[in-house]
Order: C-alpha cells, then sequence, then structure tokens
C-alpha cells in the first residue's frame, strides 16, 4: 500500500482575516472607521466640501453614526438603536441628497453594519424590532420632507429602505449560517475524536486486564492442583501470580494517568508501550501459566514504528490470551513472526478443542481495528487440522 501524503493547504482570505480579528480585535472594530475616513470622507471633504449643506452639522452626525460601531460585536442591539438619533438629526435638518453625502454615506455604512451584527449574533427574534428600526426613519423621512407626500413617493421610500434591510439580512444569514454549520462540524470531529480515544483505552484496558487475568488464572488453578503433591512448585506458581498482578496493575497505572492527566492538563512521565523486544518475555509469561508455546523469527528484521509494534505485541497477546481462556485440555501454541520486503506477518496458532461457549469477540474487533489502521488485514478462525489460527498481515510502506 502506498504511503499517505498529506497535502498542507494555504489558509483562504476568509481564514486569515478571522485569525487577523483573533488577533487585533480592537483594530478590527475599528476598521470601518478608518476605511470611511480614508475612501469616502477625506475624497467628499476634497472634491465638493463647498457644496454640502451645514457641513459642520455633517460631521458631528457623522460621527454620532460612526462611533458606536466601535461596540458593534460586543452591544449590537444597542449600536443598531443608537442610530436613531444621529438619524433624527438628520430628517429634521433635511440632510440627504448630493448636499449631504457625508451623513448619507455614513448612516448607510453604520446602520448596514449594526443591522448585519444584531442578525448574526443575537436571537432571530430581534429581527423584527430592527425591521422597525430600519423602517421607522423612513417613514419619519417621508412625513418631514417629501413635496408631494403622494402613495407612489411613499412606496419609493419605502420600498428602497426594505430592499437594502432584505440584503444585508441575507447576506448576515448566510454567515451565520455557515458558521453554525462549521461549528457544527467541529463539534462532530471532536466528539468522533473522543469516542475513538474512548474505543482505543477500552481496547487497551481489555488486552491488558484480559491477558494478565487469564495468566493468573491459569497459574492459580496449576498452583492448586500442586499444592498437595508439590509445594516447590505451587510456591513458583504464586511467585509468578504476583509478577503478573505488578504488571498488569502498573500497565493499569500507565493507562489511568493518561486518564487522569488529560482531566488536570498536567505532564506525566509515561512509560513506553510494549513492543516486538517485549514478546519474548510474554512468551515466557504464558509458559509460566502452563501453555506450551513456541516463538520463532524468518527473515531479514526491519524497523517498525512504536505503533506498529503495540500492534503486533497486541495481537499476540490477545491471540495467546485466547488459548488459555477458551481452550481446553491439552494445547500448544506457536507464534512466527515473518519479515518480508513488501510487509511483516504474524501468525498465532493453536492446537486443543475450543470451548464453545467463549463469548463475543471483543479482543478480535479490536485486532481488526488496529490493523485496518495500518492498511494490514487480521483473519481469525478454525484452522482444518483443529484448533484455531490468528493472521496478521501490516505493509511495510504503512501509514502510522
Amino acid at each position: 500500500m502506498a504511503p499517505t501524503v498529506t497535502v498542507s493547504r494555504r489558509p483562504g482570505l476568509w481564514q486569515r482575516m478571522s485569525e487577523f480579528d483573533s488577533r487585533h480585535p480592537l483594530l478590527w472594530n475599528l476598521m470601518p472607521l478608518l476605511v470611511y475616513l480614508v475612501f469616502v470622507m477625506a475624497p467628499v471633504a476634497a472634491v465638493s466640501a463647498g457644496t454640502q449643506r451645514h457641513p459642520w452639522a455633517q460631521l458631528a452626525i457623522t460621527a454620532a453614526f460612526l462611533t458606536p460601531l466601535v461596540w458593534r460585536r460586543r452591544y449590537p442591539f444597542a449600536v443598531l438603536l443608537s442610530q436613531l438619533a444621529p438619524t433624527t438629526a438628520v430628517i429634521a435638518l433635511n440632510l440627504t441628497g448630493e448636499t449631504a453625502m457625508l451623513t448619507d454615506s455614513s448612516g448607510a455604512l453604520a446602520f448596514m453594519l449594526a443591522l448585519y451584527n444584531v442578525v448574526l449574533r443575537r436571537g432571530l427574534a430581534l429581527v423584527w424590532w430592527a425591521a422597525l428600526i430600519g423602517v421607522a426613519p423612513a417613514i419619519g423621512d417621508f412625513a418631514a420632507n417629501s413635496r408631494t407626500h403622494s402613495v407612489m413617493e411613499f412606496l419609493v421610500y419605502f420600498f428602497e429602505t426594505m430592499f437594502f434591510f432584505c440584503f444585508i439580512l441575507a447576506v448576515a444569514l448566510f454567515v451565520r449560517t455557515r458558521r453554525n454549520y462549521q461549528a457544527s462540524v467541529r463539534h462532530s470531529a471532536a466528539r468522533e475524536a473522543v469516542q475513538a480515544e474512548r474505543a482505543r483505552i477500552a481496547r487497551e484496558m481489555h488486552d491488558i486486564i484480559g491477558h494478565n487475568l487469564a495468566v493468573v488464572n491459569a497459574l492459580a488453578d496449576g498452583g492448586a492442583y500442586a499444592a498437595a503433591t508439590s509445594p516447590e512448585r505451587a510456591e513458583e506458581a504464586l511467585t509468578a501470580i504476583g509478577a503478573t498482578s505488578r504488571q498488569a496493575l502498573s500497565e493499569l497505572r500507565r493507562v489511568l494517568s493518561v486518564l487522569r492527566s488529560e482531566e488536570s492538563g498536567e505532564a506525566i512521565d509515561l512509560m513506553p508501550q510494549p513492543g516486538l523486544s517485549e514478546l519474548g518475555t510474554l512468551v515466557d509469561h504464558v509458559r509460566e501459566a502452563g501453555l506450551s508455546v513456541t516463538f520463532a523469527v524468518t527473515g531479514p528484521a526491519w524497523e517498525l514504528s512504536e505503533n506498529q509494534q503495540l500492534a503486533v505485541y497486541r495481537t499476540v497477546q490477545e491471540a495467546l490470551t485466547n488459548v488459555l481462556k477458551h481452550v481446553a485440555g491439552p494445547r500448544r501454541a506457536r507464534v512466527e513472526l515473518d519479515y518480508r520486503d513488501d510487509g511483516i506477518g504474524v501468525v498465532v496458532a493453536n492446537t486443543g478443542p475450543i470451548v464453545d461457549d467463549a463469548g463475543t469477540p471483543r479482543g478480535l474487533l479490536g485486532l481488526h481495528e488496529r490493523a485496518a489502521a495500518f492498511g494490514g488485514t487480521m483473519e481469525a478462525g478454525p484452522q482444518p487440522v483443529g484448533g484455531w489460527r490468528v493472521a496478521l498481515w501490516l505493509p511495510r510502506e504503512a501509514p502510522d
């Protein structure tokens, strides 16, 4: 299997803007004011300063429109309400049209940003109040400054304002929906990661407890049988039970310490995970439990990653544990590691009749998942000549 290649993608414009916002929130809050001063207010003052009506009043009203926008993200609805005061002054002084470009442009920008943030950051029930706040000034302007007060002119006032309102509403709803979708995707990914971590810890606990308890149970049975006729063999069995129990407790503490460190955020000094170098010790423990095991390695060895070694170790451990737990009567087992140019094969086979009521093969399911994680395969089933066989294959160029 070809190795997996991860291609890093450059962040898009939207992501870069979000990162800039997170690093410099105040500068981002001031951005609309700076853009307005540079691209709108300065050109208007330079080109048509002499033709503007009540220029000082327009400057004061422009400041009243734009200054609250600094708090538009924290208090969006309050900022929208604050637009009513300068809007009232605009209607009273009739500062609209070509001779009042500053108030027209600043009022449109302020209303657009305030409404956008209300829809984006607050409950949609406030949209109706926002619509009222947007339409009321248009009706007031019509009543105060219309020349004809005709129905057609009123409709022009009304629909012009509503079109502007609906356009901003549509853009804000689109961005809000997109953000909610992204948050849902992140939440789902986090939940899947938690479930995968729980499954991994459950596999580790199953492997540790299942194997060591099977060895302890076999040693206890052998020690009880030998207690009457061979006290020294019973003493050896008790010593082996103590060593196996201490090893199981040590591995359990390692797994549980990981859980505690994740909850508290503390760093801990972890023991390395078992690998190929511990296979000999594993086979010796199983032999002490009374199972005759042969261990053979063929082919020139090559280096496996720590995770690959753990997968091989757990496969051998689970297979030998199942022999101790589920095979009755005389039994033997063999463990074979076959290094090849394109991968490694692991075979654990045994003889002896299998117990019918063996329960749910949760351990074998975990072995399937381990093998699939490396692009490999795991097969388990009865042999034609009797007994059971577990076969693992991991490709050499496997994703780690």
